[in-house]
């Protein structure tokens, strides 16, 4: 098999988590989440989830890269968070995903969300989206980190349903992988 794994990145509302999981479970693997990392260190902390510029630096690079070393590690893992396609830019055996969607579309996908730290107003993922931006500029490059150059496919999920998302994924890997 050419990939090993495969990483997912997205901005807010876009449907990373729910296909990270989807692929994962299709294809028997294990799937792991930055976010979710980022998400208990905010609820531990006391720091709102949109408060990204409040996570250490420190912290920040201390989990960003044990993701990294860990997608160049393991196999047979799905990957996602903001950053893991920037990330694994030159882990050439993983296929990566980017999935976009229209601003409004990804706003009101997110405020309905009730499985993560809390439910978020417009506002609060709107300040969320330009803090993970900042964060990144900041801390590691003033590269576009959701550049389609960095992905073997981008694939808008603004009119389509999660189980068409996951078939255009898993054609795209599984043909990549012939």
């Amino acid at each position: 098999m050419k990939y090993k794994n495969i990483v997912i990145s997205g901005d807010i509302g876009t449907g990373t988590s729910t296909l990270a999981k989807n692929l994962a479970k299709n294809l028997g693997w294990k799937c792991l989440s930055v976010g979710d990392l980022f998400r208990r260190y905010a609820l531990e902390h006391n720091i709102p989830l949109w408060d990204k510029a409040s996570v250490p630096i420190e912290e920040e690079k201390k989990v960003d890269y044990s993701f990294q070393k860990k997608m160049a590690a393991v196999s047979k893992t799905v990957f996602e968070g903001h950053y893991s396609g920037w990330f694994a830019k030159e882990l050439n055996e993983s296929f990566k995903i980017l999935l976009k969607a229209d601003l409004e579309v990804a706003l009101g996908r997110a405020v309905k969300r009730l499985d993560h730290t809390h439910v978020e107003t417009r506002d609060e993922v709107l300040k969320r989206r330009k803090g993970i931006t900042l964060k990144f500029h900041k801390v590691y490059s003033s590269d576009d980190y959701l550049d389609e150059k960095y992905f073997n496919i981008a694939i808008d999920t603004t009119n389509i349903s999660p189980d068409e998302v996951l078939k255009i994924a898993l054609d795209a890997f599984q043909e990549a992988n012939i």
